[in-house]
C-alpha cells in the first residue's frame, strides 16, 4: 500500500467515524490510529503508548469506551478486518479487508 492507498483508506475511516454512534466511532478512531502506526511505525517518542494501547486492547479498563478504541487500536496495527456491525456496509468491509491485506 502506498502512501495515496494508505490517506484514501483513512478518510473513508474518518467518514465512518463521523457517521456511527459513540461506542463505534472510538473503536474506528482506534483503528484508524492503529493503521497509523503500522505503516509509519512506532516512533521513540510513543514507543509506551502503544504497548499501552496493545496491554488494554483486551478490555477490562471498567470504561467501554476506552476498550473499544484500544481494541480497535489493536486491530488495526495487526492488519485485522475491523468489527463488521450491523450499520457497516459489506462493500467498505470488503474495501477495507483488501486495503489492509495490502499492508500486511
Amino acid at each position: 500500500m502506498d502512501n495515496k492507498e494508505c490517506s484514501g483508506l483513512l478518510s473513508m475511516i474518518d467518514r465512518m467515524t463521523d457517521t456511527s454512534e459513540p461506542l463505534r466511532a472510538e473503536y474506528l478512531r482506534g483503528y484508524h490510529r492503529g493503521i497509523q502506526v503500522h505503516f509509519l511505525g512506532v516512533s521513540d517518542e510513543s514507543i509506551e503508548e502503544h504497548r499501552m494501547l496493545m496491554d488494554h486492547s483486551g478490555g477490562g479498563s471498567g470504561d467501554p469506551y476506552i476498550d473499544s478504541y484500544t481494541r480497535g487500536y489493536r486491530h488495526g496495527f495487526e492488519g485485522i478486518s475491523p468489527e463488521n456491525p450491523s450499520s457497516l456496509s459489506s462493500s467498505f468491509s470488503s474495501y477495507i479487508s483488501l486495503r489492509i491485506a495490502s499492508i500486511v
